[in-house]
Formats: structure tokens, sequence, C-alpha cells
């Protein structure tokens, strides 16, 4: 049907023209800037740590605290000390009881706390003992373990003869008298280097019953002097475990004590110097070897 001029068009033509609405614009999300996180961690950090010091009254105090809720949690688990035992010393209580109070450990102290190497040092700061060992038995045992120290040589300081400990001490309590077997030593100084001299010693068992004296030269190292009349010149003290390692190869090798010899001389570093006696005969041992 032709259309009739004037009359109106349908609605749906004049939709049809209308511009469509724009869409809603997206959301748009802020960055987060990875230093505003950390600055943001760093801030409640300093606020957790200022309250606490204003509750605690310092931050030294809020360690004290986390120290005493680990021990009182180490408490509850069985993990506290009961009791600090010392063996190798029951005829010295004296000594016992000492070496009890320099542990500085007290029961229901916390076991992890209880260091046994920093024990160990403290009792042998002492200089009372040797052989000091501390063990932790766990749940709740610390024993330490201890030797007194013993007599071990007789020591002639010009005037008298004096009792030596394994420490290097003069034991004033004892008669020399009733030692008489002890190793004997003499010049100045001679007890402060007692423990050198018996380490020296205990690698040349083979020697040892043959020693007559030992004498201190210049307050730092020994002479040896055997009942055969043979001396053997150790090192200084620092250097005398080389010089008693040589000694035992030395010996097992020449067998010193049967040889027509009057002095080993151990000083030079990998060097053994011999002297023979004068009548030696044609197989006695040469002066260097």
């Amino acid at each position: 049907m032709p259309q009739v001029k004037g009359r109106k068009q349908p609605q749906k033509a004049a939709a049809r023209g209308r511009k469509q609405p724009p869409p809603p614009p997206e959301p748009e999300y802020d960055r987060v800037d990875a230093s505003s996180v950390v600055f943001g961690l760093v801030m409640v950090l300093a606020v957790i740590v200022a309250g606490a010091a204003l509750i605690g009254g310092s931050l030294a105090k809020v360690g004290d605290r986390v120290d005493a809720a680990l021990d009182g949690m180490a408490g509850a688990t069985g993990f506290a000390v009961e009791d600090v035992k010392v063996v190798g010393l029951e005829g010295h209580p004296t000594l016992q009881g000492m070496v009890k109070r320099m542990s500085e450990i007290e029961p229901g102290e916390n076991m992890f706390r209880a260091d046994p190497h920093a024990i160990r040092r403290r009792v042998v700061e002492t200089g009372q003992v040797t052989n000091a060992r501390v063990y932790r038995l766990w749940p709740n045992q610390i024993l330490i373990h201890a030797s007194p120290a013993e007599p071990v040589a007789l020591w002639h300081n010009g005037e008298a003869w004096k009792v030596v400990d394994s420490l290097g001490r003069t034991v004033e309590g004892l008669d020399p008298k009733d030692h008489p077997s002890l190793l004997r030593l003499s010049g100045a100084e001679a007890p402060d280097g007692v423990q050198a001299l018996l380490r020296a010693l205990s690698r040349n068992q083979d020697i040892v019953p043959e020693v007559s004296y030992a004498q201190r030269v210049s307050a730092r190292r020994w002479d040896v002097k055997l009942r055969s009349g043979l001396t053997i010149q150790l090192p200084a003290d620092a250097k005398i475990d080389r010089a008693a390692a040589e000694l035992a190869a030395l010996d097992a090798r020449a067998e010193l004590t049967d040889r027509e010899i009057t002095r080993v001389d151990l000083r030079v570093p990998g060097r053994a110097y011999l002297k023979p006696k004068r009548n030696a005969g044609p197989g006695s041992a040469p002066a260097e070897s």
C-alpha cells in the first residue's frame, strides 16, 4: 500500500534511529606499589614493638619475658635441671662442692640452656681439677666428671724437696718421704713445665723406668737424665710433643738405652744429634743421625 503523506512513521522506525547509550565505564583498580607494602609492614612492626616496650617497660624486659616463657615451657615438659652430679671427686668433698658451684647451674634451670662446653670451661678455669668432662643426661640431669690433681713428681727447690701435682703446683700438705717413687725434678721453675714433661714421657713408656731425674733448663725446656748416664735434650715446651714423637721413633729403631752414647739432642726439628762415649767401640752410634 502506498504511504500516505503526513502519516507518522511507526515507533519502531523511530527507535531504530535513536542512539544507544554508552556502556558503563570499567572500574579502575589502583596499582599496589611494593614499597608501600614494605613501608606498611615496617610501620606495623614498629607499632607492635613500641606497644610491647610500653607494656613491658623496655625491650630488654620483653626479651626476659620471652626467655621466662621458654623456661616455663621447658619445665612443664620435663626439661628442667633436677640435679647436678659430680663424679670422680668422692674423696675430696670440698673440691667436689667447688666444682658444683663453678658449674653455675641450679635445679630448675632450662636444660637447653645448660651448655656443656661453657660448664667445662668454668670448671677447668678453677685450676683445681684435671680431665674435666660434662654431659647432659636428658631430660633433667647434668653430669660433671673430673679428677683431682695427683702427685706426680718431687722437686728440689735448692733447699728442700717438694711434692708437685699434675697441674704443676707444689703441694705443701704432702710429705715427700711418702712418695719416694715419683719422678724427680731440679732447676728453677721446674713445676711450671711438669705437664709438658709428662706428655713427652707418656709417649716413651720404655724410657720412663730408666729416668733418674729431669732438669729444667732456662725455665723453658728439659734435659732428661737416664740412669745409664744418657742425657736427652728436649726443646722448649711448645715443641716438646714433636720431639717426643721423634724420640719414640728413634728409640724403636735404634734402642737408645742400649747404645754407647751419652747425649741425644732433639732440639732441632727433624734432626737427632747423638754424642758417643769416649771409649765407644767401632759399633757405636755416629755423632749425628
